[in-house]
């Protein structure tokens, strides 16, 4: 006694199925491993600019340190001008006293704008080394997605396998 065509139709229908099931797990998987490995090199541009941004930023303080430096200088100069245009000793008592403080208010303030850039540039540097862990991160997520949805595909291939065969022996029986 054979297995009617309907009951054929079923069995090769949960095959199908079962096939259907498995690419679409082991495809799943493919375009998530896919979208993370986008994420991570985001993340890896994203650290390529925070490390730049920070080389930038010390410079950028170097730059205004240096333009402080100047500025002082040239008030010290005009300060000593105008005291020995006054008729005010110039190297001593008081007169020295006031650039003196105008040099080290100067170099205060030069020392400031430094700190602050390699402030920055530190907080660029964590930004970059936080933005590589993101990217490590993504590409582990994007592998284990790819490993789960083999193991998914493997796992509906076996089930439309198994209920196939249950289906087969049970329309056999009659």
């Amino acid at each position: 006694m054979g297995i009617d065509p309907i009951s054929m139709a079923i069995v090769g229908t949960t095959v199908a199925a079962g096939g259907v099931k498995a690419f679409g797990s082991w495809e799943g998987g493919q375009a998530t491993k896919a979208a993370m490995a986008y994420q991570a090199q985001v993340a890896e541009n994203n650290a390529l600019i925070a490390r730049r941004n920070a080389q930038w930023d010390i410079q950028a303080g170097d730059a205004a340190a240096s333009a402080k430096g100047l500025q002082t200088r040239a008030r010290v100069a005009g300060q000593a001008a105008r005291q020995g245009a006054a008729g005010v000793s110039v190297n001593t008592g008081s007169a020295a006293d006031v650039r003196a403080g105008t040099e080290m208010l100067g170099l205060s303030d030069a020392l400031t704008i430094r700190s602050n850039a390699a402030k920055e540039a530190y907080g660029q540097e964590v930004a970059a080394t936080s933005d590589i862990a993101q990217a490590n991160l993504d590409r582990a997520e994007g592998d284990q997605a790819e490993t789960a949805g083999d193991i998914g595909a493997v796992g509906s291939l076996l089930s439309g396998a198994s209920t196939a065969g249950g289906q087969y022996a049970k329309f056999s029986q009659g």
